[in-house]
C-alpha cells in the first residue's frame, strides 16, 4: 500500500479509519450488510423464536442496528468528516503542517480535547507510531481489534 492509501486509512490521532464501523469500506460494514442479508425477512419469524429464547424479543433493535452499520458513509477524516464530530485532531495537524500528532513539538504537552479515555489511547498511538514507521503501524493496527 503507497503512503497516500496509508494516510487515508490511518488518522492522525492513529486509529485504523479504514476499519472504522462507519468507514463503507471497512469489515464492519461488509459484515453488517452480508448478515442484515443473510437474515432477510428474519423480522417477522423473530416473535416465533422468541417464544424459544428470549433473545429474539430484541430482534427488532438489532435489525435497526445492522440498518445503521450498512449506511456508513465516513471515508476517514482525511476525506470527511469523522463520526467523533467533537474531534480537533485533524485541523491541529493541518494548522502544524504534520500528519500525525507525534512529529508535531508539542504533541508531548498537547491536549487534544479528546473524550475521557481516548486521550491516553491518542498518545499511545502516535508513540507507536513514531518508533515503527506508517507502513509497520498499519500492519501492526490491523491485528488489533478496532474497538
Amino acid at each position: 500500500m503507497d503512503r497516500e492509501a496509508l494516510l487515508r486509512r490511518i488518522a492522525p490521532c492513529g486509529l485504523d479509519c479504514g476499519r472504522c464501523l462507519d468507514n463503507p469500506d471497512s469489515p464492519i460494514v461488509r459484515h453488517a450488510r452480508a448478515l442484515r442479508g443473510e437474515l432477510g425477512g428474519f423480522g417477522h419469524r423473530a416473535p416465533f423464536f422468541a417464544a424459544m429464547d428470549p433473545a429474539f424479543a430484541a430482534y427488532a433493535a438489532f435489525e435497526a442496528l445492522l440498518d445503521r452499520l450498512g449506511r456508513a458513509s465516513c471515508r476517514g477524516c482525511r476525506e470527511g468528516q469523522c463520526l467523533l464530530a467533537s474531534c480537533r485532531v485533524k485541523d491541529c495537524v493541518g494548522r502544524h503542517g504534520v500528519d500525525f500528532c507525534h512529529a508535531c513539538p508539542e504533541f508531548e504537552t498537547c491536549d487534544p480535547g479528546l473524550p475521557e479515555g481516548l486521550t491516553e489511547r491518542w498518545r499511545a498511538n502516535n508513540r507507536r507510531l513514531a518508533e515503527m514507521g506508517l507502513a509497520a503501524y498499519a500492519d501492526w493496527v490491523a491485528t488489533k481489534p478496532r474497538y
